[in-house]
């Protein structure tokens, strides 16, 4: 055997390639093209994560999921906090969208049908911090027309309004809320001097509402007091923005869970998120 030849030829023997840099992917495993930013790459692998997550994550959710070091990962999500893209809930430590990813989704041209979606992550943060059913609605002549309920998880006693249900909109809380918004004496004039009865709560009399609207216009937000369903009581305020219907959202209580303290409570909730509401569908082109 002439081992100078053999090893000669072990030689001319192509090397592999080390530090060969494996194609990049995502997380779903898909092929990215070369030259991507790695940092802008995992700080938005991140807010989509959160973003398609149905319940806010950990630092050690993502953590697991993305795999990034620890210091890494602390300065991405600072910096999407920073940034308004993600929020962190100061009790729980979890993630979930922010304001300005919303802001972001909601450049599109959009149209009422698309607001349960567009408005999701804000309804899902108020039933997160209230424990408490929230109805999306919107009025359609006189009537109210939910387009979106949460329930919370934990709650045990749920209620029995579904997306899609109608009513007279002067027997909700977001009803009334809304035509404290939008209707006008000449609107007002076209209802019927004895109103038609859900409950022996309801409003009895288009004097009644008139009076009720300019009520809810001084406080800013209404009471439904059993008035739509017996035993069910609830609070809402409306967002009115140009180009959109005018929009509201309602928490629905128990009447064991519903002292007109509570409701009032929850009111500032509804009025902040509200603001935000009205931020989104300001920047959001219609359809």
């Amino acid at each position: 055997m002439n081992l100078r030849s053999d090893t000669a030829a072990a030689r001319r023997q192509p090397r592999a390639r080390k530090n060969h840099k494996a194609e990049p992917v995502s997380p779903a495993g898909n092929k990215r093209p070369a030259g991507l930013n790695r940092s802008v790459s995992r700080a938005l692998d991140l807010l989509l994560d959160i973003a398609h997550s149905p319940h806010p994550q950990s630092f050690v959710d993502l953590q697991h999921q993305h795999r990034v070091p620890k210091g890494t990962l602390h300065k991405l999500l600072f910096t999407l906090e920073a940034l308004h893209f993600i929020r962190r809930d100061q009790e729980t430590g979890k993630y979930s969208v922010g304001l300005a990813a919303l802001e972001v989704a909601a450049a599109g041209a959009a149209s009422p049908a698309d607001l349960p979606f567009l408005l999701k992550p804000i309804l899902e943060k108020l039933v997160e911090e209230n424990n408490e059913t929230c109805h999306l609605g919107i009025l359609q002549g006189g009537e109210e027309i939910i387009l979106k309920r949460l329930d919370p998880l934990e709650q045990v006693v749920r209620l029995a309004p579904t997306v899609g249900r109608r009513h007279p909109a002067y027997a909700s809380s977001g009803g009334l809320a809304s035509m404290a918004l939008s209707m006008t004496d000449a609107d007002l004039a076209a209802f019927p001097e004895v109103l038609p009865q859900l409950t022996e709560n309801t409003i009895k009399s288009r004097e009644e509402l008139r009076e009720r609207l300019a009520e809810v216009r001084a406080k800013g937000y209404s009471l439904d007091m059993e008035e739509a369903y017996i035993g069910v009581r609830c609070v809402g305020v409306a967002v009115e923005v140009p180009n959109w219907p005018v929009v509201h959202i309602s928490f629905s209580l128990p009447l064991q869970r519903a002292p007109v303290e509570r409701l009032r409570a929850l009111a500032k909730p509804l009025l902040t998120a509200a603001k935000e509401i009205e931020k989104i569908l300001s920047v959001t082109p219609r359809a």
